[in-house]
């Protein structure tokens, strides 16, 4: 069986609860986490750094729609940095 790359292969769950790292290769890129804002379930989708504080803000989404905050995180990731050494398409 022939695996088909995409940005939803490239999500992995962390140990911390409801929150999930996007990768590039082995190079981490992005943190998704669930949070509540006022009331409301959402995923939160940042870029990664080490240091919190230059962690940039690529958008909210709906709890149910983690397909959608990863294709979005990746096309700002490719938007930003030029084609991916894991995109295997």
């Amino acid at each position: 069986m022939v695996q088909v790359w995409s940005p939803m292969s490239q999500l992995q769950r962390s140990p911390e609860r409801d929150v999930w790292y996007l990768f590039d290769t082995s190079k981490r890129i992005a943190i998704i986490r669930l949070v509540e804002v006022h009331g409301r379930k959402l995923l939160r989708s940042v870029t990664f750094d080490h240091d919190p504080a230059l962690r940039q803000l690529v958008g909210y989404f709906p709890e149910d729609a983690m397909r959608l905050a990863v294709e979005c995180t990746w096309s700002e990731y490719i938007r930003h940095t030029g084609p991916s050494t894991s995109n295997r398409k």
